[in-house]
């Protein structure tokens, strides 16, 4: 079996791409992270999770060294752009935020978690938290937790004005964060936040919720680079 579909291979097992990086991806996450983190509150970094020899045995990264440009530079000199590695970065999973109060958010929020859970095979289950609300949300953020994506699900009507203010507060923590929104045909008619990104499901069309697991690895892989800082 060839390089490239050993690739293939790895991409469909782990979709999302968490703990491995190929030098091409280092590099642009090292020159985005270093201006990022000029103005974020929450510092972004890559850790290596093995050490790294050059082809001839040299030592050029110790496990559990950060990488920053000029380890980037060496391990250029010996591997291609391709060259994968296994690493390390705190903003790594996914929260979603659905309310399970209600009937309504209990089924919806359970379709939307059992979707998420089912990707890479159930082996993203300690990347991925679901909470009841913005305030929770806040709260984690707060202390330890660094999602790269929120997934907005299901809200009570009731709560709606105090959720997109702490919205709001969410991304002033974390300003980089990345946010998908779920409509649904029966339980959620209406977004809440309608300048994010929104994915609808539609009950009367099977392939709806594919498109929206599309969507979350489309959105959760994009390059920092591309993004306006």
């Amino acid at each position: 079996m060839d390089e490239t579909s050993k690739e293939e291979i790895r991409k469909k097992e782990n979709p999302l791409r968490i703990g491995v990086c190929s030098l091409d991806e280092l590099e642009e996450k090292i020159k985005a992270f270093r201006i990022m983190n000029q103005s974020a509150l929450k510092k972004r970094y890559i850790l290596s999770r093995d050490a790294v020899r050059s082809p001839n045995g040299e030592m050029i990264l110790q496990k559990s060294n950060e990488i920053d440009i000029s380890r980037a530079k060496l391990l250029r000199r010996h591997f291609l752009g391709s060259q994968t590695l296994k690493t390390f970065q705190p903003d790594e999973g996914i929260v979603i935020i659905s309310d399970m109060s209600s009937m309504e958010g209990i089924a919806l929020s359970m379709d939307l978690v059992t979707q998420i859970m089912n990707l890479g095979g159930g082996a993203y289950e300690g990347f991925i938290d679901r909470v009841d609300s913005f305030t929770d949300l806040l709260n984690l953020l707060k202390k330890a937790l660094f999602p790269k994506l929120i997934i907005i699900g299901y809200l009570p009507p009731d709560r709606l004005e105090m959720e997109r203010i702490n919205f709001v507060r969410a991304r002033r923590v974390d300003h980089y964060i990345r946010a998908l929104e779920l409509t649904h045909s029966i339980q959620k008619t209406q977004p809440y936040f309608p300048k994010i990104k929104q994915v609808h499901i539609d009950t009367s069309e099977p392939k709806s919720w594919g498109r929206f697991i599309i969507e979350v690895v489309r959105e959760y892989t994009k390059p920092y680079f591309v993004e306006e800082f």
